[in-house]
């Protein structure tokens, strides 16, 4: 599977409020994951983050 996929599925599927906490973590995990292997560049690795942390805010924004 390429790294965007995954990447992107990861982020949608924080999209459920329902989804452990610990979800986030995993994601982040990922992203940086496929930072260090070369998978994604620099620019693709910020874009990444802040949409994690965009994620992330909301999530606890909803709770």
């Amino acid at each position: 599977m390429s790294p965007y996929v995954e990447i992107d599925k990861a982020l949608m599927a924080l999209e459920d409020p329902d989804k452990p906490q610990i979800e986030e973590a995993l994601t982040e995990g990922l992203i940086v994951r496929h930072y260090t292997s070369g998978a994604i560049n620099a620019e693709e690795f910020h874009w990444y983050s802040a949409r994690l942390l965009d994620v992330c805010r909301r999530r606890k924004e909803m709770k």
